[in-house]
């Protein structure tokens, strides 16, 4: 029997979790660039949440609360937009200071905003694939 995919999917969320939070922790201690490590800690927290959407499908607690799979969806559906304006501002940023590549430039804040953007992406992902799994089983169980 093979391995199951979402237990793939809650190694890489768990992987993402304590990435995004390093990076949060490094930025603020020891580079001291705050913009870099909140893009890091939102990385974090969304790969948090993707996490504890794919344990809450394994313990089966969606089937009868749809409407928080639809919460963490919109949730995933704002911060993704909220990753892609931050990524062209740090982007706009960086170009008109003429920055290079080290530790205290804009560009790792991209890098970080497209960290979040994909763990957004993926939140929504999941969140739909399980909606519609439950929503298709609930209208099963109605007739």
């Amino acid at each position: 029997m093979g391995v199951n995919r979402t237990y793939i999917s809650i190694g890489c969320a768990s992987v993402g979790l304590l990435v995004g939070f390093s990076a949060f922790l490094v930025w603020n201690v020891v580079y001291n660039q705050s913009w870099t490590a909140a893009m890091g800690g939102l990385s974090g927290v969304l790969a948090l949440w993707t996490l504890i959407t794919h344990i809450m499908y394994l313990q089966d607690y969606w089937r009868n609360w749809l409407k928080g799979l639809k919460f963490f969806f919109y949730t995933g559906a704002f911060f993704s937009l909220l990753a892609i304006i931050a990524f062209i501002v740090f982007l706009s940023i960086a170009i008109t200071n003429k920055e290079s590549l080290t530790s205290q430039s804009f560009y790792l804040s991209c890098v970080w905003s497209c960290m979040s953007l994909k763990w957004s992406i993926i939140l929504c992902w999941s969140t739909h694939r399980y909606h519609k799994e439950f929503a298709d089983i609930s209208i099963l169980r109605d007739f």
